[in-house]
């Protein structure tokens, strides 16, 4: 510390370099309150918009943008540059700086703006009922400028949430009806190829399978009764064929004949319709040897042996259809894996073409509620709660911190320069710094009597400082307007139609 070691140091190192000072410190402290009046005052004003929601309309059943969403998205459209400067052209603002560049002007609006959503109490941030109300504060140099740039935004907020609102609404309607229309077409045309696919492969669908099991079943067994009455019908003939010399002979009986006519009807029976006109002739034939007026054996046996080889013949026929059944049904159970996979994608694709028409219709009746609703002004809306009106006083500011914080540092620069000066000159002006230096007590310590030239030098360096006292409070209640007559330079003419 050099020769100040002591609070009594100190004080004896203010008192010699007091006029230093106390100069340094009047002028930093006038400088510091020319500063803090010089600065150019501010008001703020505030608009309250507030989120209202009919009673009767379910919040939940509205499917639109949440109000905190539509919020952050209207924000940004206000604070784009091309609405910066509609608002600055509408109310203009900066007619008296004309100097500032076009971003200037942009950023100063920007940022004297705040828009500050305010939840509502004991709701989840996630609610649609999250957002409580608006405040939209603006801040200029004049109170009519301010109210009027917020309640230009908050006008700006409320009809640009309800435009667009219904342009939303309108969007999604057009959009959710040409996809609806889309849906429906495509739909029909999905039914139509599942309904022709199943079609063409009837018997290889897995509805199917169990179905030609049966008649798998049902083939057996008609092929099984079908070989028994082929087996039946050639032992028939063998049998006619073996009887067939005897019965040509002339010697046969008549008994013989009626026989074989008997025979013959009754394999006719079998095998053919009761209308066939083949039954009708050997019923007659029959009639006719019965009584007493018979042909020959031969020509009976012949019919016989024509009718059971037509008769062989259908039942071949049969047989044939039988086997291409059989065959066709195996061609249908060996490609029905394929037919399922490919039913069971179409089947899919039709059912998920089902649910995104009736997710769409969903969703368009619920925009053609919303419409409804808007029309009858019953959506929720933000309303204008609070206008902003021209504040009486400016906003409070950071004058009396400043003010500190200026006679603190003048003092600290004072007292540092007086420190520095003495440093410069490292006198030992007393016993008690003597003794520090020497460590060794003086003998004798005689005080020091002033001059004449002391003396005057003392009644000039009062005399300055009470001067320096009086200007500095003088210009002291100047700065701060306490003189009347004599206008402080920070009251000055506010603009009335720019923000500065």
């Amino acid at each position: 510390m050099g020769p100040i070691q002591s609070f009594q140091d100190l004080i004896s190192m203010i008192w010699r370099r007091l006029p230093l000072v106390m100069t340094i410190g009047v002028l930093g402290v006038l400088i510091s309150f020319y500063l803090i009046v010089s600065e150019p005052r501010s008001y703020e004003a505030s608009a309250v918009i507030q989120l209202d929601m009919p009673a009767a309309i379910d919040p939940a059943s509205d499917s639109s943008l949440p109000a905190s969403r539509r919020v952050q998205l209207i924000e940004q459209r206000l604070m784009a540059r091309q609405n910066l400067n509609d608002v600055i052209e509408r109310l203009d603002l900066f007619a008296d700086t004309p100097g500032l560049s076009e971003s200037q002007k942009q950023v100063a609006l920007r940022s004297s703006t705040r828009i500050e959503s305010i939840s509502a109490p004991g709701v989840s941030v996630d609610s649609r009922l999250s957002l409580a109300a608006i405040v939209i504060t603006s801040r200029a140099e004049t109170a009519a400028t301010a109210a009027a740039i917020a309640n230009d935004f908050a006008d700006s907020l409320v009809n640009r949430d309800r435009d667009n609102r219904e342009l939303r609404i309108r969007e999604t309607r057009d959009f959710l009806t040409e996809e609806e229309g889309r849906l429906s077409e495509a739909l029909s045309v999905q039914e139509r190829k599942v309904v022709e696919f199943s079609a063409r492969n009837e018997d290889s669908l897995p509805t199917s399978q169990e179905f030609l099991q049966t008649e798998l079943g049902q083939l057996t067994e008609m092929e099984t009764a079908l070989d028994r009455d082929i087996m039946t019908l050639q032992r028939d003939r063998l049998a006619l064929e073996a009887g067939g010399a005897a019965d040509m002979r002339p010697s046969a009986s008549l008994v013989q004949q009626i026989r074989a006519a008997e025979v013959e009807l009754a394999q006719a029976r079998r095998t053919l319709d009761p209308e066939h006109p083949e039954i009708k002739r050997l019923e007659d034939e029959l009639i006719r040897l019965n009584s007493g007026g018979g042909s020959g054996g031969s020509d009976v046996v012949r019919r016989q042996i024509e009718l059971i080889n037509a008769q062989l013949k259908q039942l071949d026929q049969e047989k044939l259809t039988l086997d291409s059944r059989r065959a066709e049904i195996g061609r249908s159970r060996a490609r029905a894996p394929q037919v399922a996979r490919e039913l069971e994608e179409m089947t899919r694709e039709q059912t998920r073409m089902r649910d995104r028409y009736s997710e769409i219709s969903r969703q368009l009746a619920q925009v053609e509620a919303q419409q409804l609703l808007m029309d009858n002004d019953q959506a929720e809306r933000f309303v204008l709660l609070e206008s902003a009106v021209a504040p009486e006083y400016p906003v409070l500011s950071n004058r009396k911190k400043s003010a500190v914080l200026g006679v603190g540092i003048s003092g600290a620069l004072a007292l540092l320069v007086a420190f520095v000066l003495e440093l410069m000159n490292p006198i030992l002006r007393n016993s008690k710094q003597f003794a520090r230096a020497t460590k060794t007590l003086p003998v004798i310590s005689l005080p020091y009597r002033l001059t004449p030239q002391d003396l005057a030098r003392r009644r000039r360096r009062n005399i300055y400082l009470v001067c320096l006292l009086l200007v500095g409070a003088l210009v002291a209640m100047w700065l701060v307007g306490m003189i009347p007559g004599m206008p402080s330079p920070g009251v000055v003419a506010a603009p009335t139609d720019g923000m500065g």
